[in-house]
């Protein structure tokens, strides 16, 4: 199953809402809060999905702009004026220094994660923010992950702070928001009996959805959030 195809699924968006990722909106103002931008200043939802964060953006004055692979979430992230275009986030469609933040949600683990944090600071100012969440692990992984998703890449809370820090960011806040992901597991089995029926639901494939079962007990994922700047005069 393409990864595309997974968040596109009824089950995920029915389960997850229209920000289709764990923590929702109170995740996305909480980094908001502690990355807030200014009317007026430059900023880039890196993956916006269907646009929720956009929405928050442009109502503090922000000129934002929102970036996905996903032509149909596009589609309905462009309502109301949003500004939109389809790329992906290692070749990235802005200029050197010409971002004051950028916001990253649950879309990093889908990348080539060194190289996209290498567009970050490409194209973040110096003093610029960026704001990234998502999944992590808090347990060891034998094997890979059967599906494509936000959980396949993640690695430990550590291996996340060495690699923002070695793409030249300093590091200014690390949250830990293991428990909005506990309970987005909490309504998947509420929805479907258990995380099996879940997974299953998507996929259509029990093996898979057992797969999918096994990793998870492994890697015990989490969700973070951290803040990073570059460096003054960089």
């Amino acid at each position: 199953m393409k990864t595309s195809e997974l968040y596109a699924s009824a089950p995920v968006r029915s389960a997850l809402g229209r920000t289709l990722r764990p923590g929702g909106l109170a995740l996305t103002r909480r980094l908001l809060q502690l990355a807030p931008p200014a009317p007026g200043s430059r900023v880039l939802d890196a993956g916006c999905g269907r646009g929720e964060t956009l929405g928050l953006l442009l109502e503090s004055g922000a000129r934002a702009l929102g970036l996905d692979l996903h032509a149909g979430f596009l589609r309905e992230a462009c309502q109301d004026g949003r500004a939109v275009a389809r790329a992906d986030l290692k070749r990235l469609p802005v200029a050197d220094k010409s971002l004051d933040l950028i916001v990253c949600e649950c879309t990093w683990n889908l990348t080539d994660k060194e190289g996209v944090l290498a567009e970050f600071f490409r194209t973040l100012r110096s003093g610029g923010t960026l704001a990234l969440a998502d999944i992590y692990t808090r347990g060891y992984r034998s094997g890979e992950w059967p599906l494509r998703c936000c959980f396949e890449q993640a690695t430990d809370l550590q291996t996340v702070l060495e690699q923002v820090a070695c793409a030249g960011f300093e590091i200014d806040v690390v949250e830990d928001h293991t428990a909005m992901l506990k309970k987005t597991a909490a309504d998947f089995v509420f929805r479907h009996g258990s995380l099996f029926g879940f997974w299953q639901a998507v996929t259509g494939d029990p093996g898979l959805a057992e797969m999918a079962c096994a990793a998870s007990r492994e890697s015990k994922p989490g969700l973070f959030l951290l803040t990073a700047h570059v460096p003054w005069g960089e």
